[in-house]
């Protein structure tokens, strides 16, 4: 039988089942990312975290422990976190529930790297990316809690949430929106709303504390609920929109900021997902090569070689990552935007990469939009470097297409021929792993 035979045997023998494989992957009853080649659970991870653990237990981290809010600051210190982007949380929807309510929040705050979940007398909850697996979730005891023993305990439990239908089966981060009622407990009959930048305001921060201004309709945040007929929630308490701090809905002095501050709140949906987006693309770009890698080895394709099915899904998975970054579907703000406070914003630019003409990808623009500049800044986080060369190729390909006005038009409608220079500049001047033919 000649080979041209014998390699279509093997493709009629092979395709249905590796079809089969992606139908299943596409199940999101099945977890993909806990079998081959990604086995989650079972890789030891390399995120920033994995190595502070035998440190931490040993005691040998230098971290204030004179209090609980003491120890929190040094260790966002330690991990240049920024203290400003706490964002409080107050709804009952995270894994220690029994501590938090609306006069005992959760606190958040987040980096390019890392995001760590506080509430008083419990542990800390950090997500820390790593650069093959994306978020490992920690949970981290202090001399403050219950288990005063210091440890710092890889928890996939968080996965029920973090690795399941409500981040679309991947691993990732999330931000909802419910109805509280005034011990925090989502009323789940009236909605509950996963949120970010493509979100209308008026549909965000239920469950939220939220400090600073806004127009248009109100957003949902400084408000509990008490459950009406079947599917409604009636406001029984509303703290305001346009708060300047929470002293008056409950004792800020434990916590490290009064505020709850809008800006950091749109900023860390925007990166949660900008996250997710790049997250999906790398996993499904491991999973679609290693099919595609053992398809050939049976069909004698040569090695390295790519096949055109797979080429299409890392395309279309291209395509939905650059959607993500540009920010093609980010809601509108209406009338003159949104105001936040100064200590948030300071800190938020103060990491920005500039050109010679001082533009960044960090500059906020707050009247019609989140930035002035809409291409996402975790094109420099360490999960972007990270990013499957395969994918990031192409991904790169399509940005500087889009960015020389010649990408899809639904991805690149809403950005005009300066906004594209001005990026283009900034990539060029601060970005040092774009293929050559950028500079062209």
């Amino acid at each position: 039988m000649s080979s041209f035979n014998t390699a279509w045997i093997y493709r009629l023998m092979i395709w249905p089942a590796w079809v089969m494989l992606f139908v299943t992957w596409a199940n999101a009853d099945f977890l993909f990312y806990e079998e081959a080649p990604i086995n989650y659970s079972d890789t030891k991870p390399k995120d920033p975290i994995s190595k502070l653990v035998i440190p931490y237990e040993q005691g040998k981290l230098d971290l204030d422990k004179t209090s609980e809010k003491a120890f929190l600051r040094s260790l966002l210190e330690m991990l240049n976190v920024p203290l400003e982007s706490q964002a409080l949380v107050f709804s009952r929807t995270s894994a220690q529930n029994d501590r938090i309510r609306p006069q005992h929040p959760r606190a958040i705050y987040f980096s390019e790297n890392f995001y760590v979940g506080w509430v008083r007398g419990g542990a800390i909850e950090i997500a820390s990316m790593d650069p093959d697996l994306g978020p490992i979730f920690y949970r981290m005891e202090t001399p403050f809690g219950r288990d005063s023993k210091p440890r710092i305990i890889r928890d996939n439990q968080c996965l029920n949430c973090h690795g399941s239908s409500r981040t679309d089966g991947y691993p990732g981060m999330v931000v909802r929106s419910v109805y509280p009622n005034s011990i925090g407990f989502p009323i789940f009959g009236a909605g509950t709303r996963r949120t970010d930048h493509s979100s209308p305001l008026n549909e965000r921060w239920g469950g939220w504390f939220v400090t600073g201004e806004s127009a248009g309709k109100r957003h949902q945040g400084n408000i509990y609920y008490q459950e009406g007929e079947p599917g409604e929630a009636i406001p029984v308490m509303d703290f305001g929109a346009n708060l300047k701090t929470l002293d008056k809905a409950f004792d800020t002095s434990e916590y490290l900021s009064s505020k709850s501050d809008i800006v950091s709140l749109m900023v860390l949906e925007h990166q949660i997902m900008a996250h997710n987006a790049i997250i999906r693309a790398h996993l499904n770009t491991r999973r679609w090569l290693y099919i595609d890698h053992n398809v050939g080895k049976h069909i004698g394709r040569a090695e390295g070689e790519i096949g055109e099915s797979t080429l299409k899904y890392i395309d279309r998975a291209a395509n939905d990552l650059l959607r993500v970054f540009l920010l093609a579907d980010e809601a509108n703000l209406e009338i003159w935007g949104v105001e936040g406070g100064e200590a948030f914003q300071k800190s938020f630019a103060g990491k920005a990469r500039r050109n010679a003409e001082g533009h960044s990808l960090r500059d906020l623009q707050l009247l019609s939009r989140l930035f002035k500049n809409r291409l996402s800044y975790m094109i420099y986080s360490s999960s972007f470097e990270h990013l499957h060369p395969v994918m990031k190729q192409v991904f790169y390909k399509k940005l500087w297409q889009s960015l020389h006005g010649k990408g899809e038009p639904k991805i690149i409608g809403h950005l005009g021929d300066k906004e594209c220079s001005r990026i283009l500049s900034i990539l060029l001047a601060t970005k040092k792993d774009l293929p050559a033919y950028w500079k062209g």
